[in-house]
């Protein structure tokens, strides 16, 4: 069944990255068939379907739901309405399809693995709201790293629940000197070594990170991809 899944998955690769990553990584399947998927992954539901009466009856068919995302939605009405969850962020998926990639340096910064000691700076710095348990469950994870100058950090990137790259920050006086391109560029190589799945999702009204991934070398999906939470 999983083969035959990612065998589905692997034919609009882009667009399902994120599924593809949650299979691979434990998500269980509540639906797929050729009109689509919808599975549970930790505590986040993923749905991707082709008609909107199906999505409808998959959404019906939940009988709690905290978070949920969903490509090419349609389901705004019922979601806030069963769920009494919002609409917080709509965003292109862009997959690093390449195998390598060219660390940008700036001069007199380095980046090195973060953890636990820097928890509040991240917590202070990160300019998304963000619940403090996620933060420090993702900081115990081992998956940030951080840029310093000398022995101060002004920037940090982490990777999501989910998989994707992201708490990208670089603090205001440290900002267009290319660091946040450093950092990911740094996260891109630290995840080809592991030979991980490298993608991310950037907001459809942010121009200038898109702009960065395209420059950086990412590939954008065409589903548009909306979390509830």
């Amino acid at each position: 069944m999983k083969e035959e899944i990612l065998d589905y998955l692997y034919q609009d690769y882009i667009n399902h990255l994120d599924f593809i990553y949650a299979i691979n990584n434990g998500a269980t399947i509540i639906y797929f068939s050729d009109q689509g998927i919808m599975i549970k992954f930790d505590d986040i539901y993923m749905m991707s379907i082709k008609e909107p009466f199906l999505g409808k009856h998959l959404i019906n068919g939940l009988n709690d739901c905290k978070m949920i995302a969903i490509h090419n939605d349609c389901f705004k009405e019922i979601i806030e309405e069963k769920f009494g969850i919002s609409q917080e962020i709509v965003a292109y998926q862009y997959g690093y399809l390449k195998d390598t990639v060219t660390l940008i340096d700036v001069p007199e910064i380095k980046i090195k693995e973060i953890g636990m000691e820097y928890c509040e700076f991240i917590k202070e710095n990160y300019s998304t709201p963000i619940d403090e348990e996620y933060l420090i469950k993702r900081i115990k994870a081992n998956v940030f790293i951080g840029a310093f100058d000398q022995d101060k950090i002004v920037g940090f990137a982490g990777i999501h629940d989910e998989g994707t790259i992201g708490f990208v920050e670089v603090i205001e006086e440290y900002r267009r000197r290319k660091i946040a391109s450093m950092l990911e560029t740094y996260m891109i190589n630290k995840l080809l070594e592991k030979k991980e799945l490298i993608y991310l999702q950037v907001e459809k009204d942010n121009i200038p990170s898109i702009k960065l991934h395209k420059k950086l070398g990412y590939t954008c999906s065409n589903d548009i991809i909306t979390w509830y939470m």
